[in-house]
């Protein structure tokens, strides 16, 4: 396991607590609505695949590349 672990904006310096927090409050469900509301992953959107996952599972931390690690 890495000693780091991807769990947050850092463009708009949300925690992924933060964002999931936020998107349960806003009633959204997918990262599109995040990034209209300019709330997160509309910088340089490295951390999108990772909101996606905190939308889908719910957890708010992950090993570097866990996305891609996912989908194969």
């Amino acid at each position: 396991m890495s000693d780091f672990l991807v769990n947050r904006c850092i463009c708009h310096e949300h925690s992924f607590e933060e964002i999931k927090e936020y998107a349960k409050e806003k009633g959204y469900t997918d990262l599109e609505d995040l990034q209209i509301d300019n709330y997160c992953s509309n910088g340089c959107r490295i951390c999108a695949p990772y909101v996606e996952m905190v939308l889908e599972t719910g957890e708010t931390a992950f090993e570097p590349g866990a996305y891609y690690k996912r989908k194969k």
